[in-house]
């Protein structure tokens, strides 16, 4: 079964190799916004997990769109350095609509299915 981890590295594999050092942590966070904090991995269905490396990823873009300003600003010569870092920005600002939404989805999904839509009695 797929892991966190490898979840994360699949949607931003550039990002995910660049912050590779902070990743445990990034997922660690994630993990506990989606309110699954305390909960072992092997323990999250798919769904879970998936919902939990969109948001993982979707922490990582800031970071990088900082870098990839940064390196666009040092960029030097005929502009092909600077054309690499302005489409790496123009993917993640694409990504991260992609990952918002994927996001609400999955949560939508996740709260439907753990309502089962049947009112609870108290028989006595």
């Amino acid at each position: 079964m797929a892991t966190i981890l490898d979840m994360l590295r699949n949607r931003l594999p550039d990002e995910a190799a660049l912050f590779a050092a902070s990743l445990e942590v990034t997922i660690l966070e994630a993990q506990a916004d989606a309110g699954y904090e305390g909960i072992l991995e092997a323990d999250l269905s798919i769904r879970q997990k998936s919902l939990v490396a969109d948001l993982a990823a979707k922490a990582l873009i800031t970071p990088a769109m900082s870098k990839y300003k940064t390196s666009l600003e040092e960029a030097e010569g005929d502009g092909a350095g600077k054309a690499k870092f302005a489409d790496k920005l123009k993917f993640l600002q694409e990504m991260k609509k992609d990952l918002e939404k994927s996001i609400t989805d999955r949560k939508a999904a996740l709260s439907t299915a753990s309502d089962t839509g049947v009112a609870m009695v108290l028989v006595e």
